[in-house]
């Protein structure tokens, strides 16, 4: 391993340079979209965790508590679709969990999600220690899969989850410090880690994000402040942040992506913001919220009204429209940024603006 001396980037790889491997782009900046959630249903979202975009276009929201704000006994999922302004569209959401909510199945505490190209989606439950997988388009569960325990293969905390460039799915198993990597099915394949403070080491990690470019792994390391990449063998190659809440440092990563152009964006949960780096690590930007424009261009804040009065000392709604504790961030297939922003109940869109150079 080489020290380098960014401080964003402990180390790297001697031979792994990620920027090389993506196609030369010019960036220009992000562009604030749209916050969903808040004129959804009964005030929106209540306890966003998660959110996986289908190949039909419509969004699943792992949505984990009830309108009293406490944990529901099932997964529970809300559907959104926009349409061509990004606004929503078409919105199918039920307290009960049924009918039009993906996933009956008993889910006590679902974490995170993603979905395939057929549109099975697959959730992490971090108390029933497994994998569910569910038909999108109907609901309906297929299976789940997974046992309980701190061997390799077994799960115990399961959170982030990710499919790689071949199809096999990633687990990060939390509590285990491990990643688990299996077949579609469940079949155990392969995984790696170990708990500590060291390059390599892993303490609680949460989310991952896959890079077909570079068919690599990418894992917040929660409790070391930090984003380790590793390829599927468990090498390490680069590990970026370092505890701290100024430009490029971390506190509690959750969720992570990788955009087509290599660049990750990190929900720094305790920071309440999401953090931007390059390939190489180089810190871009941070991202702390945004207000929201209606339908008819008409600047206004997208609050939890319920929220709101019950804090009788309220005298303005600035810190409504910036991110509290967001758990994770997702790529859109258009190349949207959809950032979970789980204390403020919904989720904010936003469009990076670039432009790709000849090589």
């Amino acid at each position: 391993m080489t020290t380098i001396t960014n401080p964003n980037v402990s180390h790297s790889s001697e031979t792994f340079d990620p920027l090389n491997l993506y196609p030369p782009m010019l960036r220009i900046g992000h562009r604030y979209e749209i916050s969903l959630g808040q004129r959804l249903a009964q005030g929106g979202f209540k306890g966003p965790q998660d959110v996986a975009v289908g190949p039909d276009g419509w969004l699943y929201v792992i949505n984990r508590f009830s309108e009293s704000g406490t944990a529901v006994p099932r997964s529970r999922f809300v559907r959104v679709r926009l349409d061509d302004d990004g606004y929503e569209n078409d919105i199918v959401i039920s307290l009960s969990g049924e009918p039009d909510v993906v996933g009956s199945e008993t889910l006590p505490s679902p974490v995170m999600c993603t979905i395939d190209n057929n549109g099975i989606l697959y959730v992490t439950d971090e108390h029933a220690g497994v994998v569910a997988r569910f038909d999108s388009s109907t609901g309906a569960a297929v299976d789940h899969w997974g046992k309980t325990g701190n061997k390799p293969g077994e799960l115990n905390g399961p959170s982030g989850i990710t499919l790689d460039s071949d199809g096999n799915v990633w687990v990060v198993s939390t509590l285990n410090h491990r990643l688990e990597r299996f077949s579609p099915n469940g079949n155990h394949i392969s995984g790696f880690g170990s708990f500590g403070i060291k390059p390599g080491q892993l303490n609680h990690p949460w989310g991952i994000a896959s890079d077909p470019i570079t068919n690599t792994l990418m894992v917040a390391d929660w409790r070391n402040d930090r984003l380790q990449r590793f390829n599927y063998d468990g090498e390490l190659l680069q590990v970026i942040g370092k505890s701290g809440n100024g430009p490029g440092e971390l506190n509690r990563p959750s969720g992570v992506a990788i955009d087509s152009h290599g660049d990750i964006y990190v929900a720094d949960r305790n920071n309440h913001r999401v953090v931007m780096f390059n390939p190489r690590g180089m810190y871009i930007e941070s991202f702390r919220g945004d207000a929201t424009l209606n339908e008819r261009g008409i600047r206004k804040l997208m609050t939890n009204l319920d929220m709101v009065r019950i804090r009788e000392n309220v005298v303005n709604l600035d810190d409504e429209k910036r991110f509290k504790n967001p758990t994770s961030v997702t790529i859109g297939p258009d190349g949207s940024i959809l950032m979970v922003d789980s204390g403020r109940y919904r989720i904010q869109v936003y469009k990076k603006l670039c432009r790709e150079l000849s090589p």
